[in-house]
């Protein structure tokens, strides 16, 4: 038989008298469990009401024409029946839980610090924040202080290369021009011949035009 077969409380006293008059030996295993689900039905249904009876009962302690109470007295009445009520559920070993007053301050308190926590982490985010601005806007000015030196420089170079430097004129004697002739067919180039000449004291601005029949 299906375990989640339900069974409602008029059908469950039918089949309850059915098995009054029916020997225990002559049960079947479906019988036996379709007893106890039945049984169940009838029996948790009648003793809930008792309990929902007795609850109305406690419930007229509200009138205060009668009696005289204050908000200490009632969470104490609630504290009792719900520990009671949790201890009756715990034999049914299943994981049902009465919410008494006690967790309902620890549930409080635990909301509480969580909020506290929450608050503490968005002043950290915005403390940190703040420092990584800063630190990104003094990355930038000194990136700025940077680029400025090395704009200073080039600017000064372009001067510097711009300021006009008296022109050496090239004048060769028959012997430098041998002797030009001769290292360019080397494969030397004129940048390098000219310094040649110039590291052997040769002055070739001072030198006169002489031209020459080759």
């Amino acid at each position: 038989m299906d375990k989640a077969f339900k069974v409602s409380f008029a059908k469950a006293q039918s089949v309850l008298n059915k098995f009054r008059y029916k020997p225990r030996k002559q049960w079947s295993d479906d019988d036996r469990v379709l007893f106890k689900l039945c049984n169940f039905a009838v029996l948790s249904r009648k003793r809930l009401n008792q309990i929902l009876l007795s609850l109305d009962k406690l419930s007229k302690l509200s009138d205060k024409s009668h009696y005289k109470y204050n908000e200490l007295d009632i969470k104490l009445l609630k504290e009792l029946i719900l520990e009671k009520l949790d201890n009756c559920f715990e034999k049914f070993k299943h994981k049902i839980s009465v919410i008494k007053e006690s967790d309902l301050q620890k549930i409080k308190e635990h909301l509480s610090n969580i909020k506290n926590e929450n608050l503490r982490l968005e002043n950290e985010i915005k403390r940190l924040n703040f420092i990584i601005e800063n630190f990104i806007k003094e990355k930038e000015i000194q990136e700025i202080r940077d680029v400025w030196e090395i704009l200073n420089k080039k600017i000064s170079r372009k001067k510097k290369s711009h300021t006009k430097q008296p022109e050496e004129k090239l004048s060769f004697n028959q012997e430098n021009v041998k002797e030009f002739i001769r290292k360019w067919n080397q494969g030397h180039t004129t940048v390098e011949i000219t310094e040649g000449f110039k590291k052997i004291g040769l002055n070739i601005s001072k030198s006169k035009k002489k031209t020459y029949k080759i």
